[in-house]
């Protein structure tokens, strides 16, 4: 489940060890504010607030605004991703949960798991040659 903006701007906050008081004298912002922002009952958010905050955070708007997973966006072009053109129109395509594609190869134990499933495929592979 994707988090909230109230969810995102407190962990990466808590992730910094920061409190609000200290949060708002490195970002000029009202203790107020911020405790809103992070507050279940939260609205709205400035302009100038979100850009400050994704700013300071080193992280984009989209990410804070939950439109993307992606803290940052690496200026990596598709050609250094070695993506096949099939599988850069699969993942335009909509057909795959893309969010849950990434989780599985971020996952800590994903090349160990592509590994194995290489292993197997070879083994096979060779089984049908005999």
């Amino acid at each position: 489940m994707a988090l909230t903006i109230q969810e995102r701007l407190k962990d990466l906050r808590v992730e910094r060890g920061l409190t609000l008081e200290q949060l708002a004298e490195q970002t000029n912002l009202s203790k107020s504010a911020l405790g809103s922002y992070e507050a279940a009952d939260f609205k709205d958010i400035s302009h100038y607030a979100l850009i400050k905050l994704a700013k300071f955070y080193d992280v984009t708007t989209d990410y804070l605004l939950g439109l993307s997973e992606m803290k940052s966006h690496p200026n990596a072009d598709l050609v250094d991703l070695h993506l096949s053109d099939g599988m850069i129109d699969l993942l335009k395509s909509g057909r795959v949960d893309n969010a849950l594609l990434c989780e599985l190869a971020a996952h800590p134990d994903f090349v160990k798991l592509l590994c194995s499933k290489s292993q197997s495929a070879n083994r096979f592979k060779s089984e049908l040659k005999v």
